[in-house]
């Protein structure tokens, strides 16, 4: 069997239980880094925050969430001020495009006994203070690293270095994956709301083009049936497009 009919036979459940126990790891220090890709709107980021919420950790004390677009100086000043820090990257897929952010990357990413950052420009980097930064440094801290990338195109030496896991799942494996997960989907909702959404929300994915099958897309349709429209399957539909 190949890699990917592998996992186009596995439960849901048991690739967000692999991440969440991969997530432990790194937060245990037993391994310094983890790469989590998949599609969005999955709940990656929710599933570990709560993880590491769960081993005691909290947020801007023990880790650091970074999102949105990072260069190379970017990347290197936000290791230096977290260097003994967990630094969860989330949603910086430019990083992908920047060869000078993917090589201070794979140093952070490495597992090594030392980790040593280097940035090795005419000019050196600056703090918020005006105080030019060292040129090296060693990065002692954990990274997790989350990205809507397909893993493929995520740089090889990059996988090499870290504990990897795709959340890629098949159109059945999400709908089992919000079946799996409603109770605690928008929890004030009644059950069976909840469920004609979903149902509203599977029908319109087998109908049309374009629909966006996540919770993002399951959280807009709830709301809609909720508010007791008559035509609530056609305003799913036209909500979830992803055009």
């Amino acid at each position: 069997m190949c890699f990917r009919a592998m996992q186009a036979s596995k439960a849901p459940s048991q690739m967000f239980s692999d991440m969440c126990n991969l997530t432990d790891m790194v937060a245990k220090r037993i391994n310094p880094s983890l790469v989590i890709t998949g599609d969005p709107g999955l709940g990656k980021t929710y599933n570990v925050i709560r993880t590491l919420k769960a081993q005691g950790l909290t947020e801007g004390t023990d880790f650091v969430h970074v999102k949105g677009r990072a260069t190379a100086a970017g990347m290197f000043i936000t290791l230096f001020e977290n260097a003994d820090k967990m630094i969860i990257f989330d949603d910086c897929d430019s990083v992908f495009r920047d060869t000078d952010a993917v090589n201070i990357l794979k140093g952070a990413l490495d597992s090594y006994d030392r980790r040593i950052i280097s940035w090795m420009a005419a000019k050196p980097l600056k703090d918020s203070d005006g105080e030019p930064l060292p040129r090296s440094f060693e990065f002692r801290g954990q990274i997790i690293f989350i990205s809507n990338v397909p893993i493929d195109r995520v740089d090889s030496a990059i996988r090499s270095r870290s504990f990897v896991i795709d959340i890629a799942l098949t159109s059945e494996q999400m709908i089992q994956r919000m079946r799996d997960l409603l109770p605690e989907v928008e929890p004030e909702v009644p059950a069976t709301i909840k469920m004609d959404a979903l149902d509203g929300l599977s029908q319109a994915y087998e109908r049309y083009q374009g629909v966006e099958l996540n919770f993002r897309s399951l959280i807009k349709a709830i709301r809609i049936r909720q508010a007791g429209f008559e035509n609530w399957r056609d305003m799913i539909a036209e909500q979830v497009m992803g055009v």
